[in-house]
């Protein structure tokens, strides 16, 4: 641990903290520009239909027609729903019925999914990286996201939702670069390094690759076109747990509920999953901007457990 990246606004004092956009030199940016520019745009169709099944009043046919410009898409819907977990008595090859029976929710996950498994890889397992186990958290952490937003304003709810699915594509790139440089035989720089279990997930990229996964993912979301809400979170979701609200750059500092809720979102996942918690509590701050009070047990009810235990179940269909 050096001085440089001790902060005077962290949680709690000598604590280690990530980097931050401002913290990467422009020799690293523009490395990691030049993997981000061979990594696929996202379509604007899945991009649209992101959009549309985010919002319950959307019109069925018109999603329905931009889910059939994506024949892949469309194949991976009706799997979904003709598996054993929705338990039909015949099988469905109307696509239309299948957007009814699955929801705009599951329709919305479907399409990133089959996105990212296209573009940055599905299945795969290198360094402990697991695509598939990162998958399964950023749809449980979507579930959780949708929980703390009143349900009585489902547009707002499905942005959260989204929110949720897309907080870690960071991850997605970075492992996609990782499995690249595995088939080229090229070792990160900090294979080798005595990595320490104890030490955060953050601080293990950063030692691999000079840079973490919030970093890669906003940089990810500007080249995709994405939102300002959306960049916000990918770059911020773990600042509450390193940092009080001056840590939050003051061009985010209008989405602070949704980094803060993405964060907690992410933590309940964790604990959920693991058992355990690989990050510290976030500051009490962002507690208080859900209307709570730490510690995260006080936020974490019977009725989300619930919720959390069905949404793994749909993942495992998912595949």
């Amino acid at each position: 641990m050096t001085e440089d990246k001790l902060t005077e606004n962290s949680n709690h004092d000598n604590i280690w903290t990530p980097l931050r956009s401002n913290d990467i030199s422009s020799e690293i940016k523009d490395l990691i520009g030049d993997v981000i520019e061979k990594i696929p745009d996202m379509p604007l169709s899945v991009q649209q239909i992101i959009e549309k099944a985010a919002n319950s009043e959307t019109d069925l046919e018109e999603l329905v027609g931009l889910i059939s410009s994506d024949p892949v898409l469309v194949s991976s819907i009706l799997q979904v729903v003709n598996s054993s977990y929705y338990g039909l008595s015949h099988k469905t090859d109307n696509l239309q019925l299948a957007v009814v029976l699955l929801g705009f929710k599951e329709v919305r996950s479907i399409a990133m999914k089959s996105f990212f498994a296209r573009s940055l890889g599905d299945g795969e397992v290198y360094e402990g990286y697991d695509t598939r186990q990162l998958w399964e958290h950023s749809y449980l952490v979507s579930v959780c996201a949708g929980e703390f937003i009143n349900e009585d304003n489902p547009q707002r709810r499905g942005v959260f939702l989204t929110l949720g699915l897309l907080h870690d594509i960071g991850k997605f790139a970075l492992y996609h670069i990782a499995f690249q440089l595995k088939e080229k035989g090229i070792k990160p720089k900090g294979i080798g390094k005595d990595l320490q279990e104890t030490q955060y997930l953050l601080e293990k990229e950063e030692l691999l690759f000079c840079v973490n996964h919030n970093i890669i993912g906003s940089m990810l979301a500007k080249k995709w076109n994405l939102s300002k809400r959306i960049i916000s979170v990918l770059e911020c979701h773990h600042y509450p747990s390193f940092f009080d609200s001056n840590g939050i750059p003051s061009e985010y500092s209008d989405f602070e509920e949704e980094i803060s809720t993405i964060c907690i979102s992410d933590l309940i996942a964790t604990q959920f999953t693991e058992n355990s918690l690989h990050l510290p509590e976030p500051h009490p701050h962002f507690f208080e901007v859900l209307g709570s009070k730490p510690p995260l047990e006080n936020v974490i009810t019977p009725e989300l457990l619930k919720k959390l235990e069905k949404a793994r179940e749909f993942v495992k269909v998912l595949g």
